[in-house]
């Protein structure tokens, strides 16, 4: 299964990365001298908003055969088995998956709703104490 991420915003950070990159050719091809470095920043900028854009665009995150994992730009993968998982904990609206050695962070200001729901209940059905897992306080509907 995968957790898929809100598309509204990718596309307003490649939307925005465009319009700012335009603006750079505008202010390169029509300015003077001084006031060329302006045309930069605007490349900059719209430069680091299209890489945001292919950063959450290529973000994913995958459930299956017992393992979450979330895929990352350029191949860095964090894979985690639910049975390397000892917490999970909810800070500042993201969820936090521990094991011994790894730490996976989900943001969940970035997930479609309904991916959302399915990942809470995937997470709370995870084999772990109460008190390690912060799903387990509330209840869903069968």
């Amino acid at each position: 299964m995968r957790i898929k991420y809100f598309k509204k915003r990718l596309y307003l950070q490649l939307i925005l990365g465009l319009l700012f990159i335009s603006c750079c050719i505008y202010s390169i091809l029509y300015s003077d001298d001084i006031s060329i470095w302006i045309g930069y920043t605007y490349l900059v900028v719209g430069i680091f908003h299209i890489a945001d854009f292919f950063k959450n665009n290529s973000r994913y995150i995958i459930i299956e055969n017992g393992s979450i994992e979330e895929k990352k730009l350029f191949g860095a993968n964090t894979k985690m088995g639910f049975d390397e998982i000892q917490t999970i904990e909810k800070l500042d609206g993201n969820y936090i998956l521990k094991s011994e050695t790894k730490k996976l962070v989900i943001k969940t200001d970035l997930i479609d709703n309904t991916s959302l729901l399915k990942l809470m209940e995937i997470l709370k059905n995870i084999d772990l104490p109460p008190e390690k897992n912060y799903f387990i306080r509330f209840k869903t509907q069968n």
